[in-house]
């Protein structure tokens, strides 16, 4: 069968075409040549009469001997016409018995590789339509979502909480890894929560617990929001807790939830440093840099003030370590830092009122007198700053003096003074320097002016610090040498208004 549809090509079919078309043509002028030449042909056989009959043209191998007509035969035989075109082809076209059979299978062949072709159409068409899932359970969603985009596959999400999961990792898929899944059509997996942040958890007591232990239970909770914090501490041995610390607000360890936020300390023991900063010349630099230095190398500084007549104010005068020298973190040093020229308070006994003023250039002095008993007329008798100390930029640098004016004389003021001039000659004479000297008023009938001061209890004479003394005020209701009426006659005390 295959050599004989390796013969059967497209070549021989167009020949056997042409021939067989030939074949056709011969025929139809045959045909008609037959035609022509019947009726001459019936006519010849009639007048032959009945023993004389048409050879008929003999199928298959023949002996050309037998085929010799005898002498009585030749005479009574009616020469026949020559063969026509029409039997010279058919007798050249053999007819082969397998032909329809050949040609059956041929179809079948057809139809099978048609078939073939379809299936495999078929089967290219389902392959570019259809994907093979992978295995997603323990994956990221990530993974899952970068798959499906490639491939144009729909991810359908459902979560749930899981203890035992991490968050954001697929649990499980509903379609098989290794299965096919349309392009488009919905990939459905499940994927962790983590666990559940509104789980209550009641704490034990960490303070009782070791680091590990508090990892340990940690970890199987899930309890992710409390941190373990370690830090140095000079009072605490290494590895021992130091403090639990609640960061939500209103929590207990008996309403502690997993979603709460809490800290618990462990002690790394002493924090020890290397002795490799070295310690500049910080003499007349600027405060700023020390500071600057010192927290860049988290040094501790303690800084001192002094007054400074060649250092300019807030620079450096002296410092305890000395330049060069190498220090470790968290070590101490001390710095004296300028106030700026200082001033000393001089002792103002060795100056009068008039020079006490102009003492100290720089100083604000307040020179005032004083009435005193047993202090001389001009003496000093204080002064608000200790003599010696000195005073700097940060320090108030106002000083108060104050001079012996002496003990209080009580001036005569009949006659020359009215009853409104009396407060502030008693102010500015004697409670402005310290003496309580204070007065009454008497009304008296007078022929002098009113309000004129007409008598005093005392005058012209020294008085103690705390004296009182009684003023006579005229009413002016006398006439000149006239006397005064019986039922005008007034007289009395009004005390001095404080």
């Amino acid at each position: 069968m295959s050599d004989f549809l390796s013969n059967f090509d497209k070549k021989n079919y167009k020949e056997t075409k042409e021939k067989k078309g030939q074949v056709d043509s011969f025929r139809e002028e045959t045909d008609k040549q037959e035609k022509e030449s019947k009726t001459s042909y019936d006519r010849l056989v009639e007048k032959a009469g009945t023993n004389t009959k048409r050879r008929e043209p003999a199928i298959g191998p023949r002996n050309l001997a037998d085929e010799q007509p005898n002498s009585s035969e030749r005479e009574a035989t009616i020469e026949e016409p020559l063969p026509t075109r029409r039997s010279q082809l058919e007798e050249e076209v053999e007819t082969d018995p397998t032909y329809y059979k050949k040609r059956k299978r041929k179809f079948t062949l057809i139809g099978l590789g048609i078939a073939l072709g379809l299936c495999l159409l078929f089967f290219a068409y389902y392959q570019m339509t259809h994907v093979k899932v992978p295995d997603f359970i323990g994956k990221e969603i990530s993974d899952a979502r970068t798959w499906a985009t490639t491939n144009k596959v729909k991810i359908k999400l459902e979560q749930s909480y899981d203890l035992k999961k991490e968050a954001n990792k697929i649990i499980s898929q509903k379609q098989k890894a290794g299965s096919k899944i349309k392009k488009g059509a919905d990939l459905i997996i499940e994927a962790s929560l983590g666990p559940d942040p509104e789980e209550k958890l009641p704490l034990p007591n960490f303070m009782e617990m070791s680091k590990a232990d508090v990892e340990k239970w940690l970890k199987d909770k899930q309890a992710t929001n409390i941190n373990i914090i370690q830090e140095y501490s000079d009072t605490i041995e290494k590895g021992k807790p130091i403090k639990f610390e609640m960061v939500t607000k209103d929590v207990t360890n008996d309403s502690y939830k997993r979603k709460d936020k809490a800290k618990m300390f462990y002690s790394k023991g002493k924090e020890t440093f290397e002795k490799n900063i070295v310690v500049p010349d910080f003499s007349k630099k600027p405060k700023n840099e020390v500071e600057s230095w010192a927290k860049n190398n988290s040094i501790n500084v303690t800084y001192e003030e002094d007054s400074s007549s060649d250092i300019l104010q807030d620079s450096i005068i002296s410092q305890s370590i000395a330049k060069d020298e190498k220090m470790a973190k968290k070590e101490s040093m001390t710095v004296v830092v300028s106030l700026g020229k200082g001033f000393e308070v001089p002792n103002f006994a060795e100056y009068t009122p008039e020079e006490a003023a102009t003492a100290v250039e720089g100083l604000k002095i307040l020179a005032k007198s004083v009435y005193t008993v047993d202090v001389p007329y001009g003496q000093l008798v204080s002064q608000s700053v200790e003599a010696g100390t000195k005073l700097t930029s940060k320090d108030d640098l106002t000083v108060k003096v104050y001079y012996s004016a002496g003990q209080p004389y009580l001036k005569d003021l009949r006659g020359s003074t009215v009853e409104g001039d009396l407060q502030k000659i008693f102010y500015d004479e004697y409670r402005a320097k310290g003496a309580n000297i204070r007065y009454v008023v008497n009304y008296v009938d007078s022929a002098e002016p009113k309000g004129t001061v007409v008598g005093m209890s005392a005058h012209s004479i020294y008085v103690p610090l705390d004296y009182t003394v009684t003023i006579s005020i005229s009413l002016g209701n006398l006439g000149s040498g006239a006397p005064a009426p019986p039922d005008k006659q007034t007289s009395g005390e009004k005390p001095e208004l404080d």
